[in-house]
């Protein structure tokens, strides 16, 4: 009988001991992205609070600033501040995928144009001063003859949501905007909100390439110490991603319940003019190429658009 309570002492100190040495689980890893298509691709994510704390923000600088400070380990930017993060951190910055393409659109209120020159001498609203939203307007234009702030004005607002408030509140106005606020004004101008151009298109028919809109980034030492975390945040990303593009009248009802759009019919005509995609696994080149030849493009119409230089092969995940 003593022989049997001391084996079993010792299996139980064992034991005990191994339960002591074993790992603590791995903090969530701080997510954050804008609310709009970045964000709506993560809302599988926000019920994984477990792994993930997903946070959204009305503007990019909300998004870098966090990202900057070290506050979010992975964000969702616009695809030009991947490469000005990369070349202000001295490299501690790594874009891991393209996770939204084209999705701009120039709209009116009570405006019918046939052609972008129409443009000329008038004044469009928007937001993304600095961001992927200027450059492409500034291409788009240029490619049609029109020079941007010369030919056509711009009034920059602080967000999408004032665009959309100030579109809607006053007819004869131009807008650009992306989704899903294309779909929302649309939808509460009762016929009088139209789209004019789509910018993506005007993009291709530039550039010969897509347009990556949005990109996911992670912090260096996140990549490098946190690997397995980070692969297992790209498969669940992309079944998020799979789930708003294969099942959009299901995922409606998700966006809405998340607070990103109000109504389910607006949300499920928004989510595929989004083009939120994921380019991991085999894919993980294709992303990287179209992330360059963007870059490329932004170098050249004016360094500062990526930073001052063309970053190096570092910024983009292997």
């Amino acid at each position: 009988m003593k022989k049997i309570i001391a084996i079993g002492l010792t299996l139980a100190m064992a034991f005990a001991a191994l339960t002591g040495c074993s790992k603590e689980p791995a903090e969530a890893l701080s997510v954050a992205a804008l609310n709009g298509p970045t964000g709506m691709a993560m809302v599988n994510l926000m019920d994984m609070e477990e792994k993930y704390a997903v946070s959204t923000y009305q503007s990019p600088g909300d998004v870098t600033a966090k990202f900057i400070s070290g506050e979010a380990d992975v964000a969702a930017v616009p695809s030009n501040l991947a490469a000005v993060l990369y070349n202000k951190t001295e490299g501690d910055v790594v874009a891991i995928s393209p996770i939204a393409l084209g999705m701009l659109q120039i709209v009116g209120n009570s405006i019918e144009m046939d052609q972008v020159s129409d443009l000329k001498g008038k004044t469009i609203v928007a937001s993304g001063q600095g961001g992927t939203p200027e450059y492409v307007l500034e291409k788009v234009l240029a490619d049609n003859g029109l020079t941007i702030y010369e030919d056509v004005n711009v009034e920059w607002l602080a967000n999408h949501t004032e665009v959309n408030a100030k579109l809607l509140s006053a007819e004869g106005t131009i807008a650009m905007i992306p989704e899903p606020f294309v779909s929302t004004a649309i939808a509460s101008g009762q016929g009088a909100v139209t789209d004019l151009f789509d910018l993506n298109e005007l993009w291709e028919e530039a550039t010969g390439h897509e347009l990556p809109m949005g990109v996911l980034v992670a912090r260096k030492s996140v990549v490098e110490e946190k690997e397995d975390q980070l692969k297992t945040l790209l498969d669940d990303l992309q079944e998020s991603v799979d789930f708003l593009n294969d099942s959009p009248e299901e995922a409606a009802k998700v966006v809405v319940e998340k607070g990103f759009i109000g109504n389910a019919e607006i949300a499920e005509a928004a989510i595929p003019g989004c083009h939120i995609t994921l380019y991991a696994g085999e894919n993980a080149e294709t992303g990287a190429e179209m992330l360059k030849a963007f870059n490329r493009i932004l170098f050249e119409l004016n360094p500062e658009a990526i930073g001052g230089k063309m970053p190096d092969e570092d910024l983009y995940y292997q």
